[in-house]
């Protein structure tokens, strides 16, 4: 297992799916995980890494340790306050496509991921 630096963007996919929690055993993150597990490989198939974002533990982006101080740093980056759980879609470009307080479908994230204009852009240059 690898540890992610702070300023390690290279390990990002095309999208992020940041699953921020005050720690492992927050009932809506356990959901969460529960509802990402049947549909790994489906986010896998259109590039979407998930993050498990913990306050004062390791994490974890895809198979990569995240520091505590990495999960610290993406809190402060993407303002997301010490005991909220949010779930955050983010764009290799650090371009937020979604925000959610509760739990959210593999079906939504796959549809901003398939609508994202700036992959399709992409796609034609």
């Amino acid at each position: 297992m690898k540890n992610v630096s702070e300023n390690s963007t290279d390990l990002l996919a095309d999208h992020t799916l940041f699953v921020f929690s005050p720690t492992p055993n927050d009932r809506s993150f356990q959901l969460q995980m529960e509802q990402l597990a049947a549909r790994r490989h489906a986010l896998r198939e259109h590039d979407v890494e998930v993050a498990e974002v913990f306050e004062d533990r390791r994490g974890l982006m895809g198979e990569n340790e995240l520091a505590p101080d990495r999960c610290d740093g993406l809190r402060r980056q993407f303002h997301v306050p010490n005991g909220r759980f949010c779930v955050m879609l983010v764009g290799k470009n650090a371009h937020i496509r979604m925000v959610a307080d509760s739990c959210v479908s593999c079906e939504e994230v796959i549809m901003r991921v398939e609508h994202d204009p700036q992959l399709a852009d992409a796609a034609f240059e």
